[in-house]
């Protein structure tokens, strides 16, 4: 007969005869404990199935505490494949990625890169300082921060760069999970910028490199990014699609050109509270991390393709949409590339649905013509756009006549229909601009009469 058997028959034996059992686990004590789990004890069964019952009530209440109280914290090493990188300054960590250029993302090819054509940057931006950047040697640069302020209380805590590399391209992920790894993060960074003299970035002017160059210094480190050729594409973007978009922003961009959707994805003022929450918790849970990672590898993908897209623009003319059009014609302008830009202007004067565009492109045209002496196409170029009722126009009309043609009545002519188009527009400069000519000219028209 086993050991658990014998105790229990001892237990009954004790209980018919009235006594009381010895204090112990395996008497009144180990039925109080029955008693306030299960709600009462079944006879019957051994010590062994007692225990095991109790063991199991007490494990599912510990599941469920657990449950309650949310589930373990996980480390960032768990959920991304990354590593620490230690150098004399400490430690931070870094995530590595790459996509083959036959990759796309989106609905644009990274292969794109293979086929750029030299001097694009340049005429993008106009900056002459710009014609010998080379895309596939730059460096695309994007920052999550602590505040969208900026400031020395201001620190990047995530830097995203990405680069060509043979026939991939790569993106590294800086990352510092506290403030002690600032320094490390920044020599990291500085240590592999060593390769490069090209800079892409989107608003970077304004916003990533003054803070880094911030960072730099408080942390008493060399600035890697002085003297770079710096490619700011926020603005040529502006230039480019700014007629036909609602927005510039780069989430935006990569939507509506590159047809590129985030799914999941944490809006950027969100970031920094993520990042505080993940320094200030308990254990560094880091699953929230997880989107802020993905958030800024995208953006680094999304700028390198809309800087390859917006240089295919320039190079090939791709625009087909007249606001499009209209717009690359302002970059070849802003690039003194004046044959290409005419040739822009003249397809938006000849396309249909362009009347957004139509006749600031008459008005573009007839500026060249006037600048290079061919005032009897200007004059053209006015009254057709002056056809519309625009007043530019007929303003234009109205100072060619009365100063260069001499025909005071065609003059006046022009600014009576301009004042007869601003009838109840709240536009009391642009009227008394044109009432003071008319007066002029009436006067003017009175003397020649009166000479004759």
């Amino acid at each position: 007969m086993s050991e658990a058997a014998t105790l229990h028959d001892r237990l009954r034996r004790l209980r018919r005869h009235g006594e009381d059992p010895p204090a112990g686990p395996e008497s009144g004590g180990l039925e109080a404990l029955e008693t306030s789990l299960l709600g009462g004890t079944e006879g019957g069964l051994t010590l062994k199935q007692r225990l095991e019952r109790l063991v199991a009530v007490a494990s599912r209440a510990a599941a469920l505490r657990e449950r309650a109280s949310g589930p373990r914290p996980a480390a960032l090493e768990e959920l991304i494949q990354g590593r620490r990188v230690e150098n004399e300054r400490g430690e931070f960590f870094m995530v590595e990625t790459d996509l083959h250029l036959d990759g796309r993302h989106g609905d644009l090819s990274l292969s794109r890169f293979r086929t750029l054509a030299p001097g694009s940057v340049g005429v993008l931006t106009g900056e002459r300082e710009l014609d010998g950047f080379d895309l596939s040697r730059a460096v695309f640069l994007d920052t999550e921060t602590t505040g969208l302020a900026g400031g020395t209380g201001t620190a990047a805590f995530l830097v995203g760069v990405g680069y060509l590399d043979g026939d991939r391209f790569r993106v590294r992920q800086y990352f510092m999970r506290d403030y002690p790894e600032e320094a490390a993060l920044l020599r990291g960074l500085a240590e592999h910028l060593r390769g490069f003299k090209h800079l892409v970035t989107y608003n970077g002017r304004t916003f990533d490199v003054p803070l880094l160059e911030a960072r730099y210094r408080l942390n008493r480190e060399p600035y890697p990014l002085a003297d770079w050729a710096h490619l700011d594409l926020l603005h040529p973007a502006r230039r480019l699609w700014k007629e036909r978009l609602d927005s510039c922003r780069l989430q935006f961009l990569e939507s509506e050109l590159l047809g590129v959707h985030r799914y999941g994805d944490v809006p950027g003022a969100d970031i920094p509270r993520i990042y505080f929450d993940y320094v200030r918790s308990r254990g560094r849970d880091a699953r929230a991390l997880v989107a802020v990672l993905e958030h800024n590898r995208v953006d680094v993908l999304s700028l390198a393709a809309l800087a390859v897209l917006a240089c295919d623009w320039v190079h090939e003319a791709r625009a087909e949409d007249p606001r499009d059009v209209y717009c690359l014609g302002r970059v070849f302008e802003r690039a003194e590339m004046y044959e290409r830009s005419d040739e822009q202007y003249r397809r938006v004067a000849a396309s249909d649905g362009a009347d957004a565009v139509r006749v600031p492109s008459l008005l573009r045209l007839a500026a060249r013509a006037q600048r290079t002496g061919d005032h009897r196409a200007a004059a053209s170029l006015w009254e057709e756009a002056a056809g519309s009722g625009d007043c530019r126009a007929l303003r234009a009309l109205a100072i060619h006549h009365e100063h260069r043609s001499r025909d005071l009545a065609a003059a006046l002519l022009a600014v009576e229909r301009a004042l007869d188009r601003l009838n109840g527009w709240d536009d009391r400069h642009t009227a008394t601009d044109f009432r003071r000519r008319r007066e002029r000219l009436r006067a003017k028209l009175e003397r020649e009469q009166a000479g004759r």
